[in-house]
């Protein structure tokens, strides 16, 4: 196995900082003839890469791809690091990396592992020497980030990772299953699919169990790859990346203030299109859009669209990333379980997470189930617009079962944010330190609502904040922190929820109202019991003229969570531009096709 250096992401970043992208843009001869790369388990690298005679890795397709090429992969696992050589140059000059059209093509961080001897009942050993993994041995690294600075033992020394900090990068996989690491071997023998890990002498040494499981009989795989999708360079830009499976990734934790790694990552690109691909146990981070590990202009970064992507069962967020994600899309995602396992955690564990990204939109993402050990010492939050950005657009998103906040809005000095048609389901509504922020035509059922004002960093005071034609189904509108310049219209509380006592207009509905979210093996739906007199409780229109707030983008909001136009004469609370009077059920949600095949890969169907 050739495994490259992970030095030339990390180790060398204050070299990497002095180099430019260069080499990309001589490259990029306008060329008008277009050419079209074909990979196949069948092929070889020495073969012209056309149809009949296709290369046999993606890496051989990108080391040739010209601005304007387009290369499909047909199917199989491709155990490899794709780094992308060289960018597009305008959006019809794109580098398309694509899956072949209803073929399984998989991009694998992991490597099969025979040669399991059996302990004990379920316990097995295997010994792996620093050759089978060559110069990235994830199972004798922490799954710390190993360039922050501020590396004491205490606080937020290890880049706000708080708890599991002895968990390491590896990962061990029993028939698309990620296994739990465990701390001791006592452990791992009172507790099936887990495993433990020992190194000395040039030896890892893995100690797994697998209940009655063989592993030698079954599909038994170790991570053993940083990163799937990937460029050395930093600040390439017009890549398509579209129709993966990207699994078992050995991903760092990625805080901010250093380069970020995530499975997928544009390394300060700009004008990416990552679509309709299934991430499944990246270490840490899905899709990084964050800082990269070397010089990239900061100015032209950004501009991506991340949408339809599966992103599964991985150990800190979904999408991430500080700077360089200005006017980007995350769009139509679907991102659960990130964290399920509780292993190691902190504060940047979020479904999405970014910081200082201007003009970013959030639109139509279900985020399910995001965890934390430990909610004293570390997050899980649903969405989490953290520190100095604006002009984000937070639309028609659903979250669920985030054991933290569905959303935190913290640290944006004056943003101004849009929040507009969301539905937020259990957990707290938090604001930290954030000025600037407008709340539209959202759903808050079983909500309560958390203010802090942070006394560190000169954070700013809460306030500047509109309040306009939500619903708010129980829960508690009475935050224990006051703000200024607050301004409420168009509000109603359901089922006893209770009013900002400056919400002087609000509407109260305190009985027989009723919201209750059911999954089902095709969506979500939500089942509504209305009051009459609120689906004829007609409220304003919402421009810009009556939220009065910077916006750098048109903030009227005159459709409704599924796209719907509102009227001016009958519109009414809530996310929905029509409301329907008593006992009705409306399916706010229907999982992206590529969803069934990422459970049935983790189901190991």
């Amino acid at each position: 196995m050739n495994l490259s250096t992970e030095n030339l992401i990390y180790g060398l970043f204050p070299l990497l900082i002095l180099m430019a992208s260069a080499s990309c843009l001589s490259d990029q001869n306008q060329s008008t003839e277009f050419n079209h790369h074909h990979v196949s388990k069948d092929g070889s690298d020495s073969n012209p890469g056309n149809q009949p005679s296709p290369f046999l890795t993606i890496s051989k397709a990108a080391e040739i791809a010209m601005p304007g090429d387009t290369i499909t992969v047909g199917a199989g696992s491709y155990r490899e690091w794709v780094r992308p050589m060289r960018g597009g140059y305008s959006e019809d000059n794109r580098i398309t990396y694509q899956a072949a059209p209803g073929e399984d093509v998989r991009i694998m961080g992991s490597e099969p592992t025979k040669g399991w001897t059996q302990e004990t009942n379920g316990l097995w050993k295997v010994n792996l020497p620093d050759t089978f993994f060559g110069d990235f041995n994830p199972f004798n690294r922490s799954i710390r980030h190993p360039q922050y600075v501020e590396a004491d033992e205490s606080g937020d020394g290890w880049g706000w990772l708080r708890y599991g900090r002895w968990c390491h990068l590896g990962d061990v996989y029993l028939k698309g299953e990620g296994l739990s690491e465990k701390q001791t071997p006592e452990e791992v023998d009172e507790d099936s699919l887990t495993w433990h890990v020992s190194y000395a002498n040039g030896i890892t040494t893995i100690l797994a169990n697998f209940g009655r499981i063989d592993p030698n009989e079954s599909e038994v795989e170790i991570n053993v790859r940083p990163f799937a999708f990937y460029p050395d360079t930093a600040g390439l830009g017009y890549i398509t990346f579209r129709g993966f499976t990207v699994m078992n990734v050995a991903t760092h934790w990625a805080p901010p203030t250093v380069p970020q790694p995530g499975a997928i990552g544009t390394n300060g690109g700009h004008h990416w299109i990552i679509e309709d691909n299934i991430v499944l146990y990246s270490k840490t981070v899905a899709i990084s859009i964050g800082i990269p590990t070397g010089a990239a202009d900061e100015d032209s970064s950004g501009h991506h669209i991340i949408r339809n992507n599966v992103l599964m069962r991985c150990g800190q967020a979904g999408t991430t990333g500080q700077w360089w994600a200005d006017h980007s899309q995350i769009v139509g995602n679907h991102i659960e379980g990130i964290n399920y396992r509780e292993e190691f955690g902190g504060w940047e564990t979020a479904g999405i997470k970014h910081h200082a990204a201007d003009s970013l939109i959030v639109r139509d993402n279900f985020i399910r189930d995001i965890r934390t050990a430990d909610p004293e010492i570390g997050a899980a939050h649903g969405i989490w617009n953290d520190w100095r950005n604006t002009n984000w657009r937070v639309s028609s998103n659903i979250v669920l079962e985030a054991e933290s906040f569905p959303i935190l809005v913290e640290a944006n000095w004056g943003g101004p944010n849009l929040y507009e048609n969301n539905i937020f389901v259990g957990g707290e509504i938090a604001t930290f330190s954030s000025r600037g922020d407008a709340w539209v035509h959202n759903l808050f059922i079983d909500n309560d609502h958390r203010w802090i004002n942070q006394d560190w960093s000169n954070r700013p005071p809460i306030g500047n904040l509109r309040w306009f034609n939500n619903i708010f189904l129980s829960g508690s509108m009475t935050p224990d922190v006051d703000a200024d310049s607050l301004l409420f219209e168009g509000n109603a509380y359901l089922g006893g929820a209770a009013k900002h006592y400056q919400d002087e207009s609000a509407s109260l509905y305190p009985l027989a109202v009723e919201g209750t979210i059911i999954p089902t093996d095709h969506g979500v739906l939500l089942h509504m019991k209305l009051d009459e007199d609120l689906v004829r409780n007609y409220v304003s229109l919402i421009t810009p003229e009556n939220l009065d707030l910077p916006f750098s983008f048109d903030a009227t909001v005159n459709d409704d969570f599924f796209g719907e136009e509102r009227h001016s004469d009958k519109n009414v609370p809530g996310p929905f531009a029509t409301l329907t009077k008593g006992e009705s059920e409306v399916r706010i949600y229907k999982y992206l096709p590529i969803y069934d095949k990422a459970v049935d890969i983790i189901s190991g169907r």
